[in-house]
């Protein structure tokens, strides 16, 4: 009898069984979590947020069960790695030269775009503002052919004016002939000829959250690229609504006295405006023809509403196809992650994608290469 009662007790679940299971289900709606839309469910985004958190913690206690012999918690955390690797090969591809897409022999129809949010070129900084930019000489140095610049203005003075930027003025001119400036940040600089369209309505620049401004910028902005042989292509820039993690520190932003600058409230809000922003992004994709390349400061991951959003069913990730392991773009607050993407559809390919650490901005640039002469 005492035997029978000791196995019946070895068939009991344990409370390391029932932590597994948790740990298990929690990654597994964080990675779908950004099924949501925000403005219905705002704990939603957070979930997104915490994927990667989750996923490392996933991987730490699959190892403790495993080394413990754990096996009915670990299977449940193995269930649950399989049931988000879907969404972990999104984070983390891992792209080698034997299954990356192949370099075409002819060269001609590569293009190198780069999306940086250059904050600015330290503008508001003290200490580097009157310093050549180091995120100028990043540029420089990677030679994109088309950079989409996101804050690349400063208190209404073009960016070729600042101070960090003059220094390399005349060699910007040699590189990049073809350039575009407009007072809401969204810049370009590129070796081929483009006409321009800027996209969505203008609205009043951060209004929402509390910044006292009367600036207006557009959602996003079209650059319609010609490259050689007469090859058309539609690069967007766009810069979503910011977590503002920051807010109210710098002398130069007012706060409405509305506002609460709890981070909770501020992030709560950047998300529900990220989601509308995301659904017209959508509505210009839909709008425009076959061939785009959209890149940006998307202030939101991989797992989250907007990029599903914008994303549908027809835009691919540069990162994803072309990309190796995990790269953040994002690099203060400690804070490692990467809301910075190039996203693309029609008959163009990825054949490289690299994150590019250096300059003076809180975000590092990405650069994919693409292969613009697909059949």
């Amino acid at each position: 009898m005492s035997e029978y009662r000791r196995r019946r007790r070895k068939k009991r679940i344990t409370a390391i069984e029932i932590i597994a299971a948790v740990i298990g289900v929690l990654l597994i709606l964080c990675a779908h979590a950004g099924a949501i839309n925000p403005q219905k469910f705002f704990i939603a985004p957070f979930m997104t947020l915490a994927f990667i958190p989750m996923l490392v913690l996933t991987g730490i206690a699959l190892a403790i069960f495993l080394l413990s012999q754990r096996w009915i918690a670990s299977l449940c955390l193995v269930v649950s790695l399989l049931f988000t690797f879907p969404i972990i090969n999104r984070y983390i591809p891992l792209n080698t030269v034997d299954n990356a897409p192949p370099v075409p022999a002819d060269t001609t129809f590569l293009l190198k775009v780069m999306t940086y949010n250059v904050l600015g070129f330290n503008y508001n900084e003290p200490n580097l503002s009157a310093k050549p930019s180091a995120s100028i000489k990043l540029i420089l140095d990677a030679n994109p052919d088309v950079v989409l610049m996101q804050e690349g203005g400063a208190a209404g003075i073009d960016w070729h004016e600042l101070p960090s930027v003059a220094p390399y003025q005349r060699e910007l001119a040699a590189r990049y002939p073809y350039t575009y400036s407009s007072n809401d940040g969204l810049n370009v600089m590129s070796k081929y000829p483009f006409t321009t369209q800027s996209l969505g309505e203008t609205q009043q620049a951060r209004s929402p959250l509390g910044y006292n401004r009367d600036q207006r910028s557009h959602l996003a902005r079209a650059y319609d690229l010609t490259l050689p042989r007469g090859k058309q292509v539609r690069l967007v820039d766009f810069r979503l609504q910011s977590y503002h993690l920051s807010f109210g520190k710098s002398e130069n932003v007012r706060v409405s006295p509305e506002v609460k600058l709890s981070a909770w409230e501020r992030m709560r809000r950047s998300f529900a405006l990220r989601g509308s922003n995301a659904e017209a992004l959508r509505d210009i994709l839909d709008n425009s023809p076959k061939n785009v390349i959209m890149c940006g400061d998307m202030n939101d991951v991989t797992t989250s509403y907007v990029y599903r959003t914008i994303c549908g069913d027809d835009m691919h990730d540069a990162w994803h196809v072309a990309g190796y392991g995990y790269a953040h773009t994002y690099n203060r607050h400690g804070l490692r992650y990467r809301i910075d993407h190039i996203l693309y559809r029609g008959a163009i390919r990825p054949v490289d994608a690299v994150r590019i650490e250096g300059g003076s901005s809180d975000h590092y640039p990405l650069m994919a290469t693409f292969d613009t002469d697909i059949k």
